[in-house]
């Protein structure tokens, strides 16, 4: 391996919250790896992590590797603003084209770069990449990330030896079960030929802590469940990247965003298509739109078809009046375009709600405005500074420091730190590196 180059893996776990990392006894739950690698023998933001605007997957994934604002790299939310359906339910599945990435930034400087699984990693640059995408959970799927891989044809090869590879629609805990033999597949096969000669990025994602919290609620049995399965996956891999590189290595476990338990659903087109801004054919198939409110969870973006509609401007004002007048509605906080700016996200907004703890916003247009039969019983996407929303940061290995503790930090900051562990600098990153 290169002299003073250390290989990293950057590991996502959805959703951990700092409190399932240092309270664990409390919470009824055991993850001795993380306690052992990085509470005991790492360095951890025990104050958590401040996610972005909004705290949802997507956007905070490209803010993890990008170490930029969403406002900056141009993932806004997990879907595509799409009111009418035109685009089937497409998310953001594809890296930002506007900012540097960390597995970009590292083969500049002399790494290999591989990912498996990580959230916006489509067409990121990268020598062996494993994106998440998904179109009907079929073989169809498999077909699709083979075709977008690098090299092409590394899933297929990659699925004669562990079946079928874990594209985005399979968030159960058998779902994380391939990511993670994914993840050793690509460690073995690929990267540990070369571990002696040259040093490697690689980043790795578990989805299935945050989709038992969105099912069961964020303290049930089957949430604790998924984190303590996680972390023995964890513990797996944490030994064998330190024993493919003698040591060489260090391993970084994060999160994107934080969650909260849901009392209440919330429908902001209702009220839109009341007011005669949307149209629907009375199975609430979206016909036509002059504003439409797209969900981020506990937020959403809502914007005018036509820029010019003062009719529909004066009646969009009236409405963000009105939810703003009472909290009966639930939001907690109206912005403008420039105040969503100012926080990160949504640039092309002309409102931007950003609702009370409990109540997730949903995109239904049709219906009771508000009601207590529940989408998911815990959501993301509320507010950036809910204590609920943090995120986490803990990172052990070579030459880093043993439990130490350095507060509180931003999600943003997580793409220089690691960059500075490599060894280069990121500057278009709006965060700082928080190991000097």
């Amino acid at each position: 391996m290169e002299r003073n180059k250390v290989s990293v893996l950057l590991v996502s776990v959805d959703a951990l919250k700092p409190e399932f990392v240092f309270e664990q006894e409390r919470l009824g739950i055991s993850l001795p790896n993380i306690s052992k690698y990085f509470v005991e023998n790492g360095t951890f933001a025990g104050g958590g992590v401040q996610s972005v605007f909004p705290t949802f997957t997507y956007p905070c994934h490209q803010s993890i590797i990008t170490g930029t604002n969403p406002a900056t790299h141009g993932i806004y939310n997990n879907g595509i603003f799409d009111p009418m359906g035109e685009h089937m339910g497409a998310w953001h599945w594809f890296a930002s084209k506007k900012a540097e990435n960390l597995w970009e930034a590292a083969g500049k400087h002399g790494y290999l770069s591989a990912s498996v699984a990580f959230p916006t990693s489509v067409a990121a640059g990268g020598d062996f990449m494993a994106p998440e995408f998904w179109w009907d959970g079929t073989e169809l799927d498999s077909r699709f990330i083979d075709a977008m891989s690098v090299p092409q044809g590394m899933i297929l090869e990659m699925e004669k030896e562990i079946g079928r590879y874990a594209g985005g629609l399979d968030l159960t805990e058998a779902g994380d079960r391939q990511r993670y033999r994914a993840a050793m597949w690509v460690l073995d096969h690929k990267l540990a030929p070369k571990a002696g000669k040259c040093p490697f990025f690689m980043t790795a994602y578990f989805a299935s802590f945050d989709e038992m919290a969105h099912q069961y609620g964020v303290y049930s049995k089957e949430a604790a469940h998924a984190i303590e399965a996680i972390d023995k996956m964890l513990g797996d891999l944490i030994e064998k990247v330190h024993s493919m590189t003698d040591g060489q290595a260090v391993v970084c476990v994060v999160s994107d965003h934080g969650t909260l338990d849901n009392r209440y659903n919330i429908r902001p087109n209702v009220k839109l298509r009341e007011a005669g801004l949307i149209t629907t054919d009375g199975n609430g198939r979206v016909t036509d739109w002059r504003a439409w409110s797209q969900r981020a969870g506990g937020m959403s973006e809502i914007r005018l078809k036509n820029g010019q509609d003062e009719d529909a401007r004066r009646k969009l004002d009236q409405i963000m009046k009105e939810l703003s007048s009472d909290p009966v509605f639930g939001i907690l906080e109206v912005l403008d375009r420039a105040q969503a700016i100012e926080r990160g996200g949504f640039p092309l907004a002309d409102y931007v709600l950003v609702s009370r703890k409990g109540y997730e916003i949903r995109d239904d247009a049709e219906g009771d405005y508000c009601t207590e039969t529940l989408h998911q019983k815990a959501q993301h996407g509320y507010c950036e500074r809910f204590e609920e929303m943090r995120a986490s940061f803990m990172i052990e290995g070579c030459g880093i420091e043993r439990k130490c503790d350095i507060g509180s930090m931003n999600l943003i900051d997580i793409a220089p730190t690691l960059a500075s562990v490599m060894g280069f600098d990121m500057p278009q990153a709006e965060g700082r590196n928080r190991l000097k």
